[in-house]
C-alpha cells in the first residue's frame, strides 16, 4: 500500500457498527411492542427477524424488492411465524420507532475518532454511503464523525452503490486518483467490486476469505493497526 494517498470508506458496517446497534434498537421495539406473556420468547423473535432480514436483503441486492419493502416484510414475516395478529399501523411505524432507538443508543467511539485523526494525517480521507441523508448526517455526527471528513451519501448525490457513479463522482470531487485510493468496504459487490473495475486499490472488512479484494482484514482494527 505504499503508493496510496487516499482513503474511501464505506460508513455502515465498515467504520460505523450498524449491526451492532441494529439488533439492539429492533430488540427494544419488539420488547416495547409485544406481549411476551406466550410461549415465545424475545430471543425467539430476534432469531426469525435477523432470518427473514437476510433473505429480505438478500432480495433487494437482486433488485426483486426495494429496501422499503424489504423492512416491511421482515417485520410482516416474523409477526406471522408466531401467530401475532398485528394492525398494518404497526408495520407502517416499526421503522420510525426503531430509528429513533437506533439513535438513542449510538455513543462516541473516542478511540476510533483519535485513530482517524491520526490517520488523516498521512492519507486523503473521504465516506461513501448508501442511505438517506438526515439518517446518515445523524449516524455520523453521534458517532464523532462529524465534520472531520467529506461525506457522500446516496441520497444528497443520487448515485446509489454500486453505481460506478457514486465512486467516480468522489474520485473528481476530492481529486483523486484511483491508483492511489484505498476503496474499504464490508461488501464485495458493492463497495468491492465497482472500486477494482474503476482501478481503486480495494479492502474487504469481514468473514469472507479469497475473495476479489486485493486486501482482506476480519475487522476494521485489524486493518488500522497494519496501516500504523
Amino acid at each position: 500500500m505504499k503508493n496510496i494517498k487516499n482513503i474511501i470508506f464505506d460508513w455502515d458496517n465498515t467504520l460505523f457498527p450498524f449491526k451492532k446497534y441494529w439488533f439492539i434498537a429492533n430488540r427494544r421495539v419488539f420488547l416495547d411492542l409485544l406481549d411476551f406473556e406466550q410461549d415465545f420468547s424475545i430471543d425467539d423473535v430476534m432469531d426469525k427477524f435477523v432470518y427473514f432480514d437476510t433473505l429480505m436483503w438478500t432480495d433487494v441486492y437482486a433488485e426483486k424488492i426495494t429496501v422499503q419493502e424489504a423492512r416491511e416484510n421482515r417485520v410482516r414475516l416474523t409477526l406471522d411465524y408466531f401467530e401475532i395478529s398485528y394492525e398494518e399501523t404497526f408495520i407502517d411505524n416499526f421503522w420510525d420507532i426503531f430509528l429513533q432507538d437506533l439513535m438513542k443508543e449510538i455513543k462516541q467511539e473516542n478511540q476510533l475518532v483519535e485513530k482517524m485523526k491520526q490517520l488523516s494525517k498521512r492519507y486523503s480521507i473521504a465516506i461513501l454511503s448508501n442511505g438517506e441523508s438526515w439518517e446518515q448526517r445523524e449516524k455520523i455526527r453521534r458517532f464523532g464523525f462529524e465534520d472531520l471528513f467529506p461525506v457522500y451519501i446516496s441520497g444528497e448525490t443520487g448515485w446509489t452503490k454500486p453505481d460506478y457513479r457514486a465512486f467516480q463522482n468522489i474520485l473528481e470531487q476530492e481529486n483523486f486518483q484511483a491508483e492511489e485510493t484505498l476503496m474499504v468496504g464490508d461488501l464485495i459487490g458493492h463497495d468491492i467490486l465497482p472500486a477494482k473495475q474503476l482501478g481503486m486499490v480495494t479492502v474487504y472488512i469481514g468473514s469472507e476469505k479469497d475473495t476479489i479484494a486485493d486486501y482482506e482484514f476480519s475487522n476494521l482494527q485489524d486493518f488500522l493497526e497494519n496501516l500504523e
